[in-house]
């Protein structure tokens, strides 16, 4: 008879991951907001990468627009490695 100590919780490793993701949410509306607040000079970039199954769209726009695609583009193929690691990890039981 196993007490309630004994028994194997479950992996909060997910959880710690989504509130983590949340935190980097609320932080960097923060910084857009102070940013904006305390001396934005009105030029705007952005780029995106958006995945329709094994297609990927290329969007930009802005003087930085190349900057910020190649950074979408980093941090997608970082997030695919950090997917399949973390399935490898984590198998399914």
């Amino acid at each position: 008879m196993e007490t309630e100590q004994e028994q194997e919780s479950p992996s909060s490793l997910p959880l710690k991951m989504l509130l983590f993701g949340f935190l980097m949410v609320f932080a960097g509306v923060v910084v857009i907001m102070a940013s904006a607040l305390f001396g934005g000079d009105g030029t705007v970039s952005g780029g995106a990468i958006i995945f329709v199954g094994p297609i990927p769209i290329i969007l930009g726009t802005g003087p930085d627009a190349l900057l910020m695609i190649v950074l979408a583009a980093v941090l997608t193929i970082i997030g695919f490695i950090l997917y399949f690691w973390t399935r490898k990890q984590f198998p399914k039981s």
